[in-house]
């Protein structure tokens, strides 16, 4: 439980949460094998502090999801949190293989599969989700880069106005005064000559 998870929760509420929440299932499959988890970051190249915890390791995970800037996120963390089921972990994420075996539906060929084929499923549910999630923040750095944009045009719009003013009004009104005036003035000069 080195992210604070699993607590006295019973097999069929660790797994409805599996099912439910990626957040909790990020941090099963990284404290049901946390050295290959860790294993898996150092092959990307991603910095880790050595001997990093389970939260480190989480953090990492984190960030990628987090940056809508690296269109590799997703399959990093899903390269990341590809690790083999450890069925013997001896914390809240041991033990399952079997149980998810026998929630599992039978195959229609009939052919039985192996509990980490069942955990495999449950795994990429999450990160079926872990996808989800990340697209919502690239499609939140995307709102806001359209709403950089529009404020840019909306500035740019303004001091195309501000540079086109004579003596602080916009041109096209002191034009209309101008022609106005002159109006005026040929009504006055000709309603004088008779």
């Amino acid at each position: 439980m080195a992210n604070g998870q699993g607590g006295a929760m019973n097999s069929q509420q660790i797994i409805d949460l599996l099912n439910s929440d990626y957040e909790f299932g990020i941090n099963f499959i990284i404290d049901n094998n946390p050295q290959a988890v860790e294993s898996n970051i150092s092959s990307l190249s991603i910095p880790l502090p050595q001997n990093p915890s389970n939260l480190q390791i989480r953090e990492v995970i984190d960030t990628l999801l987090q940056d809508g800037t690296n269109d590799e996120a997703v399959s990093q963390i899903t390269e990341i949190l590809d690790v083999q089921y450890i069925d013997t972990a001896t914390n809240y994420t041991g033990g399952f293989a079997s149980y998810l075996h026998s929630q599992k539906p039978p195959s229609p060929t009939g052919e039985a599969e192996s509990g980490g084929v069942v955990v495999a499923q449950v795994i990429s549910n999450i990160l079926g989700a872990v996808g989800n999630v990340w697209s919502a923040y690239k499609q939140e750095d995307l709102l806001e880069l359209q709403q950089e944009m529009m404020q840019e045009q909306y500035a740019f719009e303004l001091e195309k106005i501000e540079k086109t003013k004579i003596l602080g009004i916009p041109q096209a009104v002191f034009i209309s005064i101008i022609v106005f005036i002159m109006f005026v003035a040929l009504i006055i000069f000709l309603s004088n000559r008779r």
